[in-house]
């Protein structure tokens, strides 16, 4: 079911003052040219670290960047597995509710998400640039 950890992401308020934290204050390298909505942060032994805006989560969860209210500041994990449909379909027989179904984004990675008890987000992805981990 579950390949590996695809991502972790913080989501929030404000974009700038988190790349900000990261790049100045912890002295991390932060890639913030991905687009006006993300950033990601490079961190040794990580996979994926990102800074995600919360108009942005809102568009890619609930397809409206004005539903913020629905999404809840603080982090979100992803799963890399190897097949979102399937994964997806195994979770709702277990009675858990989709945020959204299987989908393509628009940079090329399938997901679908579903909250976790806390509300934080949680999303299955098929990333194909991200397969395998390279030890």
């Amino acid at each position: 079911m579950i390949r590996h950890l695809a991502g972790i992401a913080e989501i929030v308020d404000d974009l700038e003052a988190a790349v900000k934290c990261y790049r100045d204050d912890l002295g991390l390298e932060v890639d913030d040219s991905v687009s006006a909505d993300y950033a990601s942060v490079k961190i040794p032994g990580v996979i994926h670290f990102g800074l995600w805006s919360r108009e942005a989560a809102a568009e890619a969860t609930y397809g409206d960047r004005t539903a913020v209210d629905r999404v809840t500041p603080g982090l979100t994990i992803e799963f890399e597995v190897d097949d979102v449909s399937q994964t997806s379909q195994s979770l709702e027989r277990r009675g858990r509710k989709l945020l959204h179904g299987p989908k393509v984004e628009p940079w090329g990675q399938t997901t679908a998400r579903f909250p976790l008890p806390s509300g934080a987000i949680c999303g299955l992805a098929e990333t194909p640039w991200a397969r395998r981990i390279d030890e």
